[in-house]
């Protein structure tokens, strides 16, 4: 009996800085690297790390440049989107994170509109979920009011305000609550690993994914160099 194919399912983690962009990548790879892309000219991101054996699939992580970076122009983060896409030719997975700790500001809802006319008004919504992180403060908070970690996380989704339910609307409720800290063994991490994993893989069997054909469509590179 032949062996069966390794398929390679690819995820762009978009999002600002601080959110915990890298640790949700080393998360979903158990393993606390990153290495620079080869098509990368700059000195800092795109950062991309491969690893294999999540049941005969090789995923492929891309930890983008965060939106409303400080360090760096948007030219320089548009110049590393065009690099990613060179370097992915197609996406099957955007993970757009963000944090239990924080709210979901005009200013984060202006980072997606920034993520949007690069990649498309629609990449979200058809290619994408929502990663929210430290989800060891929803359990904190969970256990001090003697309720479900469940029941923390649908209460902190309704509280969140109106902007945030109108992504969370927009990817159709695509949503996880994510453990980034602890080793990789730990009971939490590791299932928010298995869980990451499982929605890629669903989004991979679509067989849809976000192509380099469709990213060109929405831009052009002389305008952005």
């Amino acid at each position: 009996m032949s062996a069966r194919k390794i398929e390679t399912i690819t995820i762009a983690i978009v999002g600002k800085t601080g959110h915990g962009k890298s640790s949700t990548g080393y998360t979903i790879l158990r393993q606390n690297a990153f290495e620079e892309t080869p098509n990368s000219s700059d000195s800092t991101e795109i950062l991309g790390l491969r690893r294999e054996h999540f049941d005969n699939y090789l995923f492929k992580v891309y930890d983008l440049p965060g939106v409303k970076s400080t360090s760096f122009s948007q030219n320089h983060i548009n110049r590393q989107l065009f690099s990613l896409m060179d370097s992915a030719s197609k996406i099957d997975l955007f993970m757009f994170v963000f944090s239990y700790t924080c709210r979901f500001t005009a200013e984060e809802e202006e980072s997606l509109c920034d993520l949007q006319k690069v990649f498309g008004k629609h990449f979200l919504r058809n290619h994408g979920i929502i990663v929210v992180t430290h989800g060891d403060y929803c359990s904190k908070y969970a256990s001090e009011r003697n309720i479900t970690p469940d029941e923390a996380f649908r209460q902190w989704c309704e509280n969140s305000g109106e902007k945030f339910k109108r992504i969370k609307y927009m990817v159709n409720n695509r949503l996880l609550l994510v453990y980034n800290k602890g080793s990789f063994e730990d009971n939490e991490r590791l299932e928010s690993s298995k869980k990451m994993h499982e929605m890629a893989i669903k989004m991979f069997e679509q067989k849809t994914p976000y192509t380099k054909e469709e990213f060109e469509k929405t831009n052009s590179r002389c305008n952005i160099l």
